[in-house]
Parts: structure tokens; sequence; C-alpha cells
């Protein structure tokens, strides 16, 4: 219990502000400009889930283009802004998808968790960065997962 105290009191003392009440890329734009422009500012901004922020393009837009204006919004929102955007998302496996091709022109870097293969039980994690784009790509490492408390870890801890 202590350190549930501990971590409470800790977040309590933080600049984080948490939002789960936009639903719209324009909201969220909104909201952070707002934010960037406050006493506290704004350095990172997380987006979850992606594919859930809707996006009115009109009545005959895809939800591809949907997603794709959505991803194309949060880039230039990082940019305009300069604060990193983390957005999560669910991309299709191998990348084949529109709305994963569209997420992937936009982003800087791709990070991806997978479990591993046949093994649905295992902590061990495999962490991929299969593209960035000022960096090496490839890059790969294999942490322990802690469900209990959504962590992950080296192996030696």
């Amino acid at each position: 219990m202590r350190g549930v105290q501990k971590a409470l009191t800790k977040l309590s003392q933080s600049k984080l502000v948490v939002r789960d009440d936009l639903y719209d890329i324009s909201s969220i734009c909104a909201t952070a400009r707002a934010m960037a422009k406050s006493q506290t500012g704004l350095s990172l901004l997380f987006v979850d889930y992606l594919q859930l922020v809707r996006c009115d393009l009109g009545r005959n837009s895809t939800r591809e283009q949907e997603v794709a204006e959505v991803s194309r919004t949060l880039r230039l929102l990082s940019l305009e802004l300069n604060c990193l955007v983390i957005s999560i998302t669910q991309l299709n496996e191998q990348g084949k998808s529109r709305e994963s091709r569209s997420i992937q022109q936009d982003a800087t870097a791709i990070i991806t968790i997978k479990m591993e293969e046949g093994k649905e039980n295992s902590e061990n994690r495999t962490i991929v960065i299969p593209y960035q784009r000022n960096g090496p790509c490839g890059v790969h490492t294999t942490l322990r997962f802690n469900g209990r408390t959504a962590s992950f870890l080296n192996h030696h801890e």
C-alpha cells in the first residue's frame, strides 16, 4: 500500500494532465495548442488509440482517409508545437493495409511490442524499431513484461 501512496503523491506533484474526453482531432489540436501556450507548456502528447480519433472529412470519405488525416494532422501538430507526439496504434502486421501505410508514412519512428510466438503466457516481449527517420532500423531487444504494474524490466531485474 505504501508503494501506491508514494506513486500517487509523485503523480499528483507532476505536470501530467490526462484528458479522456477528447474524441476528435479538432478538439485534440485545440487543447494541445492551449496547453502549449499555458504557463506549464506542452512537451509530450500521447494519443491512445489513433484509430478511435474521429475526423470529419465529409460524407464520401472512407475510414482509411480519416485515419490518414488524423495521422498527418498529429505530425503537423508536433512540428507546430515543437513537442513529441506519441500515438498508440495497432498496425497491420505486414503494413499492407492503407491505414497502416499512411500511419507509417507520417511517423518519425515506429516501435513495436511483440509477444513470443506460440507463447501467449510468456512474460518476454520483443521491442523492435522497424523504422525511424533519423536512426538505425531493425534495432531490437527483449524485455520482461510485468502485467501487474504494466512495466517493462531488463531480464536481470
